[in-house]
């Protein structure tokens, strides 16, 4: 049977253990900082569970009692990583849904950039190098289900500002957009992602697909008021006696 089938397999069929006391917490906690240091370091076929525990400070036995294999580790972090990432992005968004798109889409674009600048190493980890089960996948859908909810709700509500004539396809399409460019860098070009120039880019590319007609028009209306304005002023100069 093949490494990555097997170790789906067990994947799957192994979960960790959730702490109820405050001092297994704080032991379950200590072993998911060593295990995502560990996993970063040493890349998923290299890590043991032995690893782990020596880097947690922890007896192998106790690391036992959580977690019944590296895979349940790695589940453990990949289901926390998605999750906290989640959350902040949409804390973040909510907090400037009021601000003018622009500002929103420069709040949404800095968020992004810094939840996946968290743990780049640990991202390439669990979406390369191994398989996550069925129920990760899930969650993954779920979450991408949140998010173009969330996504629709911020453009239906700012409609009228918008160039995009259907918020359903849009919320679709821009969090797809943002999923495969994201994923992207921080897999193929991590040094990238932390420059000012992707960035800007980035926020182009959103501001030209949900604002780019009303912008258009409302930068051609002002050149022409402008225009409009220094001709009648022209018009109004008294000749030169």
């Amino acid at each position: 049977m093949p490494a990555r089938v097997a170790s789906e397999k067990v994947l799957r069929e192994n979960t960790w253990r959730q702490p109820r006391q405050e001092r297994s917490r704080h032991t379950v906690e200590c072993l998911l900082a060593a295990a995502a240091q560990v996993f970063a370091a040493e890349g998923y076929a290299n890590t043991t569970t032995n690893h782990v525990a020596a880097r947690a400070g922890v007896s192998i036995g106790s690391l036992y009692q959580y977690f019944p294999s590296k895979d349940a580790l790695l589940l453990a972090l990949a289901e926390r990583h998605v999750e906290r990432a989640f959350e902040s992005v949409i804390e973040q968004v909510r907090a400037k849904q009021a601000a003018p798109v622009p500002q929103l889409l420069r709040a949404l674009v800095d968020a992004l950039i810094a939840a996946h600048q968290l743990e780049p190493r640990l991202h390439r980890v669990i979406f390369e190098e191994a398989r996550l089960p069925a129920s990760f996948r899930r969650r993954l859908e779920e979450l991408d289900a949140r998010a173009v909810q969330v996504a629709r709700e911020l453009i239906e509500a700012r409609i009228a500002e918008l160039a995009v004539p259907n918020p359903e396809l849009a919320s679709f399409i821009v969090v797809q957009l943002l999923d495969v460019i994201l994923h992207a860098m921080v897999l193929r070009h991590p040094k990238v992602l932390r420059t000012p120039e992707f960035r800007e880019e980035f926020v182009r590319l959103l501001e030209g697909y949900l604002l780019g007609g009303r912008r258009a028009a409302k930068t051609t209306g002002e050149t022409h008021a402008r225009h409009s304005v220094r001709s009648a002023g022209r018009r109004k100069r008294p000749a030169p006696g």
